[in-house]
């Protein structure tokens, strides 16, 4: 009779001689090749013999231990095993011995990014990035209620180890929540540190205040969406103890309300939000925000660095510090604050052959910390007639502006045209281009990159327009102009464009399915690629308009004399709306 192979218990080391993996070691493969701690790990590779068992083992001192067995079969192996410990390990399979390998343990981690705030009743992504790296991996959103966590979400994480977890918000304010990798293939769950969000309803205030009285207007909003700067003719917060217009900044992150430029002696208003919220370009009357004094109380435009509290004079004098000789009024500002667009009727901000008198409003870019270029020369000097409604690309490389100037582009104005210089990024210009010629054309808005331009126009571009009104046109990179926005008989002037050209949006007087204040203006929103119109101003009584979508084209911001929201307590509010 053959005695039975006795196999020592898991964890005890085998009586016989230990082999050298040096000299006989077959490759061994783990997979994954660094685990988390207590996840299910396949160790695998070729052994000496067609079958037979097969036995992973951890080194322990000077001692092998067992932690798993397996088969042999058609001379592999394979063994799971679940890895709860770092160290050195080799399989013994089919008579031979692999090599040894060290395996390390992976740290696990897991963080939250949340596009706040929340929005009650409109599902937005919460990402979730777990490491290490596990596609399908369990990822739970969790709201703190008391003591307790509760999970109100979940996805799945993809091949980057990321989830994104849609969510539509709890009740209104504020509560603490986390991501949980939930536990994978035997290893333990992780938490995220726990974030305070915010959750907001859409449409929202965003001119709240005690003394909200007066008028709230003027908005912009930086390209994801956080924050909101706005005119105010209110003292909305105690700090604004001043007569003068003021600009305030809405977080809303947090929901929290600020004073932009709380020094200013004289009015502040025109505010326009770089990208990412960091830089607030403004134009104001203040004496006291330049050294050099302005003396003579005109208008100048400033760019307030918000990190570093510093206020950077825009409209200076050709060749100083100093104030230029008139008013000087922003219109935009490149996402990144470096560029910046602005009118003026002072004569000195260009030292070469500088406007003749103080009549007229020309057109100026400025890189920051360079000079001021005029965009309206003409072959005999300088336009005649005065430019409105300049817009920049996201990007800075376009400006664009309106002029009834013939003399800027012979033979091809109709009444207004609008026309575009192209910026070197040394904030040179170049390339006058008349983009609408023979159309009477105004209100210009620039893409992210400048290659397609909303502007409004009575002309009938398109065999579908037989209104005879004004409405808004998209001219196209292809040099083609498309029709946007509901059809109807009142038209719908003033396109503003996200920065892919996506979206647009624009106000009507067109009485629209769900519309309820008859003819006055409400604004929608058209959606490119599918011709779908979107009506967003549905509070009764009141017009409404200035809108500007965030660059991203999530976020509507506008003015309206409607009650939009509750709260609304002044004669025209600024509100914030969360389309996507």
């Amino acid at each position: 009779m053959v005695p039975a192979l006795a196999l020592p218990p898991l964890g005890v080391a085998p009586s016989h001689a230990d082999p050298d993996p040096a000299a006989r070691g077959r490759v061994l493969t783990v997979t994954p090749a660094q685990p988390m701690a207590g996840e299910r790990t396949r160790f695998s590779g070729r052994a000496g013999a067609k079958a037979g068992s097969a036995t992973l083992e951890r080194k322990k001192g000077k001692r092998w231990i067992t932690v798993a067995r397996g088969k042999v079969r058609k001379g592999k192996f394979k063994i799971t095993a679940k890895v709860r410990k770092p160290g050195t390990y080799r399989v013994r399979a089919g008579g031979s011995t692999s090599k040894q390998v060290k395996v390390r343990l992976a740290a696990q981690a897991a963080q939250m990014s949340v596009g706040a705030p929340f929005v009650t009743g409109l599902a937005r992504q919460t990402v979730a990035t777990v490491t290490p790296v596990r596609a399908g991996r369990t990822v739970t959103l969790q709201r703190l209620t008391g003591a307790t966590w509760s999970t109100v979400a979940s996805a799945t994480t993809d091949g980057a180890g990321t989830a994104r977890i849609p969510y539509a918000g709890g009740a209104l304010g504020t509560a603490s929540y986390r991501v949980v990798g939930e536990s994978h293939r035997g290893s333990a769950a992780v938490a995220s540190a726990s974030q305070a969000v915010r959750t907001a309803a859409s449409p929202e205030l965003a001119s709240p205040g005690t003394a909200a009285g007066q008028e709230s207007f003027e908005p912009s909003v930086s390209a994801d969406g956080r924050w909101v700067a706005f005119t105010s003719d209110s003292a909305l917060l105690p700090a604004d103890g001043d007569a003068f217009e003021d600009v305030y900044l809405f977080d809303r992150t947090t929901g929290a309300l600020s004073l932009a430029v709380p020094q200013a002696n004289h009015h502040v208003n025109s505010p326009v939000l770089s990208g990412d919220g960091r830089h607030l370009a403004f134009q104001s009357l203040a004496a006291n925000l330049t050294t050099p004094a302005e003396g003579g109380y005109d208008y100048d435009v400033f760019v307030l660095d918000r990190a570093t509290g510093g206020i950077e004079l825009v409209s200076t004098a050709a060749g100083s510090d100093a104030p230029a000789d008139d008013d000087s009024y922003l219109y935009d500002m490149s996402d990144d604050g470096r560029v910046v667009a602005f009118t003026s009727t002072a004569i000195d901000l260009v030292s070469t052959s500088p406007p003749p008198d103080h009549t007229v409003r020309h057109a100026y870019v400025r890189t920051r910390g360079d000079i001021s270029r005029a965009l309206d020369r003409t072959f005999l000097g300088w336009s005649d007639a005065n430019v409105f409604g300049l817009d920049l690309s996201a990007d800075g490389s376009r400006v664009a502006f309106q002029s009834s100037d013939a003399d800027l582009d012979p033979g091809d104005v109709d009444g207004s045209a609008i026309f575009a210089w192209e910026i070197a990024p040394s904030g040179a210009i170049s390339t006058r281009t008349n983009l609408t010629p023979d159309v009477d054309a105004d209100s210009p808005s620039l893409s992210g990159s400048g290659d397609v331009l909303a502007f409004t126009t009575d002309a009938a571009l398109s065999l579908a327009d037989l209104n005879g009104a004004r409405d808004t046109y998209l001219r196209t990179a292809s040099d083609s102009f498309v029709l946007a926005g509901p059809y109807g008989a009142a038209g719908n002037p003033g396109g503003t464009l996200s920065d892919d050209a996506r979206f647009v949006s624009m106000g009507t007087k067109n009485v629209l399915p769900g519309d309820t204040n008859a003819g006055q203006a409400d604004i929608v929103v058209w959606e490119r690629a599918t011709g779908t119109s979107t009506l967003l101003t549905r509070a009764g009584a009141g017009a409404s308009g200035e809108d500007q979508l965030s660059g991203d084209g999530s976020v509507l911001v506008f003015g309206s004399s409607a009650a939009v929201t509750p709260g609304a307590a002044g004669d025209y509010d600024v509100f914030v709306m969360v389309l996507r």
